[in-house]
């Protein structure tokens, strides 16, 4: 609907679930100002900037407006998608974009544009990014990762982050999972199950529609190593879209040489997948 108020012309567009069922934003066509409502913000404080060119947005800004998205938002990609179509249609007529949480944009408004195009579309931010995600209970399973990371980036994988689930809240956790195009898993197993905390971050992605990733599964076990089946399940049947690599590491307790071995198949293997997603 577009209503005249004397000296602005303002144009009012319904976007349910972004992320409110009664979300709307408002178009002032006379000036350009797009009022975005809860779309295009960002968590932290603003210390008394305004503007996003006041801020080194990508240093400061960029992880936590991407952890606000995947979280708040990212269950509702394809009402976001929506929204972007709209806003599409009048792109020539937005000039500052003003959000309820974060910087004002008035600079480079198609730099946060392609952010919501990926993260709405659950496409990877960055083809080349690994996280390694690891539960651990007597610190085997860390050195295992740690390993793994190590080997990563001899095969030229530079863009990799570690993470221990057990002290890292889940929502950087899935603002991770949204970047990167792959992640893997390492899980010890917990009274025939998933260790707790891994189950629950697999949860969360699977409550917020996050899909289109490669995986790779490290398991570890003493007498029954089930944690490996069990995510590789998780993953197939509860979640869309997402390709398991053959390549895994069943561990039992602390990693020996034999297991080294099949930790640098599992490297290699990573290591081809992103350099193709990178060249796709």
């Amino acid at each position: 609907d577009t209503y005249c108020f004397g000296a602005h012309t303002v144009t009012f567009v319904s976007a349910p679930m972004v992320h409110w069922p009664e979300a709307m934003v408002t178009l002032d066509v006379t000036n350009g100002v797009l009022f975005s409502a809860d779309a295009f913000g960002s968590f932290i404080a603003l210390d008394g900037k305004l503007f996003n060119d006041e801020v080194n947005f990508d240093r400061d800004w960029l992880d936590e407006a991407r952890r606000y998205y995947t979280n708040i938002v990212g269950k509702y990609g394809p009402q976001v998608q929506l929204l972007l179509g709209k806003a599409a249609a009048v792109l020539d007529k937005i000039k500052i974009i003003c959000p309820l949480h974060g910087p004002v944009w008035h600079t480079e408004l198609g730099y946060i544009i392609d952010k919501y195009q990926h993260w709405s579309t659950y496409t990877p931010e960055d083809s080349d990014g690994v996280m390694v995600v690891y539960a651990s209970m007597y610190g085997n399973t860390e050195s295992a990762a740690q390993a793994l990371a190590a080997k990563l980036v001899e095969r030229g994988v530079n863009n990799v982050r570690v993470y221990d689930v057990s002290n890292t809240h889940v929502s950087y956790l899935i603002s991770e999972t949204f970047r990167c195009s792959h992640i893997v898993l390492a899980s010890v197993t917990y009274n025939l199950g998933i260790y707790p905390v891994i189950k629950n971050y697999l949860e969360d992605m699977k409550a917020l529609n996050l899909q289109n990733r490669t995986f790779a599964i490290v398991e570890n076990g003493s007498w029954a190593c089930k944690s490996g089946d069990l995510m590789q399940k998780f993953l197939d049947e509860e979640m869309k879209n997402m390709t398991v690599l053959n390549e895994r590491v069943s561990l039992s307790s602390a990693l020996s040489s034999e297991k080294e071995a099949e930790l640098d198949f599992m490297a290699d293997a990573i290591a081809d997948s992103v350099k193709s997603a990178s060249e796709t």
